[in-house]
């Protein structure tokens, strides 16, 4: 059975994210794991009722409490929903324990960008998208559950970017979402911009081909490439964008990555960050 697995840290952001896990779960019939991870350096914060706030470290009993809570909600027929507690660094272990479980997903709230080291060096939710090597879902705190409709999927003349597609297709089967494959002409030579128009070509041929699903195409210019999509997700109500992760042996190669940060911390819409990695290619599928 696939697994999909849920970093909680008992703030409301995460609590929200459980939310899209327990439904993602229940289409794609997988079993379902929250996990806190203790650290040294934070009190462990639970609030039972909006006026209660209780510092504690009796993790293991509020992690019981929500799985209590929400099981009704969980309606897979003989699947598994419980809780793990690791000790340790966040990034490290909740990645040691999507490996150890052979998970399909991981979904992690996100609160958004709060400063300069947010936006320019990574959250905690990018960090972990870095180093998870399954999908991650990031969710904001102020996006709440409402199905999963329409999924952008951006397509730029990097061949990493296409990876992204059978996961974006996979996920877009579940709910019978609409996929809309934005092609992003970067400033450049004019040869590159028009090979980003191919390759979306070849993205919604590859869909069509393989499945029932609607998609709708565009090719997008004229500004930076983030700004371009965060207005374009507003435009078409998206439920979920998806990015690629560029998992490369060049340490400097992933210092900093303004694009996919920008889009995990401002994106209206959950983010869908699919690890890629550069030996790996799609050309059989196109």
């Amino acid at each position: 059975m696939t697994k999909i697995l849920v970093p909680i840290d008992f703030s409301e952001n995460s609590l929200n994210a459980l939310e899209f896990g327990i439904q993602i779960a229940n289409k794609l019939n997988a079993e379902l794991k929250i996990l806190h991870v203790k650290t040294k350096k934070i009190a462990y914060r639970y609030s039972k009722t909006e006026s209660e706030l209780i510092l504690s470290d009796n993790v293991a009993e509020w992690l019981h409490e929500i799985v209590e809570k929400n099981k009704e909600k969980y309606t897979v027929p003989g699947g598994r929903f419980d809780y793990k507690v690791r000790e340790g660094n966040i990034i490290k272990e909740v990645t040691n324990q999507a490996k150890y479980d052979d998970t399909t997903l991981i979904v992690i709230g996100t609160h958004g960008a709060s400063g300069f080291e947010d936006k320019w060096i990574g959250s905690n939710a990018y960090r972990l998208v870095h180093s998870a090597t399954v999908p991650v879902l990031t969710i904001r705190p102020e996006r709440k559950w409402r199905s999963i409709n329409n999924i952008v999927l951006p397509i730029s003349i990097n061949r990493s970017s296409r990876q992204k597609v059978p996961a974006v297709v996979g996920l877009a089967k579940l709910f019978n979402a609409k996929i809309y494959v934005v092609g992003i002409k970067e400033p450049g030579y004019s040869l590159l911009r028009s090979r980003v128009s191919g390759f979306v070509k070849q993205t919604v041929r590859f869909i069509n081909k393989n499945t029932e699903l609607r998609v709708e195409s565009i090719v997008l210019s004229g500004k930076s490439k983030a700004e371009l999509l965060l207005e374009y997700i507003d435009k078409v109500d998206a439920d979920v964008i998806a990015t690629n992760i560029l998992q490369t042996a060049n340490p400097f190669e992933n210092l900093i990555k303004p694009f996919a940060n920008q889009l995990i911390n401002e994106s209206r819409c959950p983010v869908l960050a699919v690890p890629t990695k550069e030996s790996l290619y799609l050309q059989s599928k196109y």
